[in-house]
């Protein structure tokens, strides 16, 4: 079928969506990079332009979904279009946090900040990102957490997402609460994140059920990425 041209506006739309990052190595990797890419047809109908059929691409994954070969289990529109929902809520969550200008003083490196894997989930996964907020309160320190988790269940994944702000009253310790409707009468859901500022965070929930997605979970060990696991 001929080529019809992507529609200005709708390319527009779609490469300020992901920022110019690619979604597939954002799903794979959690590679955060600016690439030189392309805006895939997600089901290869070159006419087929609805947002939701397009999807930017790095040239060397836009070359493999694009590819045909028997050799090996091609990456599946599926596979692509949830990498594209987590990439798309990744970022909208963290461009929303506020912009500060003029002269900042924060910390060269703070031990705490970075992004945290989890470990030994087996097919779940789970990552968390810690990002260190200038003002501080009353001398403690603010950081905005934010993290994706996923359970594999029968029908498709279960995603659930999490972000707040958080104050690190107790060294490594960072508390967040608020009312849970997931029980018969509302309860105070705690999730409590301990970090040894050394690449490892423990993740604790109370009463969290419902609260970041459907049977979605954070608790569990972390390790920061690039560090020695």
């Amino acid at each position: 079928m001929a080529r019809i041209k992507i529609p200005s506006d709708v390319q527009a739309d779609i490469l300020t969506d992901c920022r110019r990052r690619c979604c597939i190595c954002f799903g794979l990797n959690r590679d955060t990079r600016l690439k030189s890419g392309q805006i895939a047809h997600l089901d290869h109908d070159n006419s087929n332009n609805v947002e939701t059929n397009l999807a930017f691409l790095c040239l060397d994954h836009h070359d493999q979904y694009d590819s045909v070969t028997s050799q090996s289990k091609k990456i599946t529109i599926a596979e692509v279009k949830a990498f594209k929902l987590e990439l798309s809520t990744s970022l909208a969550s963290a461009f929303a946090q506020r912009v500060h200008f003029g002269e900042i003083q924060t910390p060269p490196r703070d031990p705490y900040a970075g992004q945290y894997l989890r470990l030994g989930a087996g097919t779940d996964s789970a990552d968390l990102s810690l990002i260190p907020l200038p003002d501080s309160v009353e001398g403690y320190p603010r950081y905005f957490v934010t993290g994706m988790a996923i359970r594999t269940v029968a029908g498709g994944p279960n995603m659930g997402f999490l972000d707040f702000e958080g104050i690190m009253y107790d060294t490594g310790v960072i508390i967040f609460e608020r009312k849970s409707s997931g029980f018969t009468e509302a309860k105070l859901a705690r999730t409590c994140l301990e970090l040894d500022g050394k690449g490892k965070l423990i993740v604790d929930e109370d009463n969290t059920l419902g609260l970041y997605g459907f049977n979605v979970s954070f608790i569990g060990q972390y390790a920061k990425a690039g560090s020695d696991r």
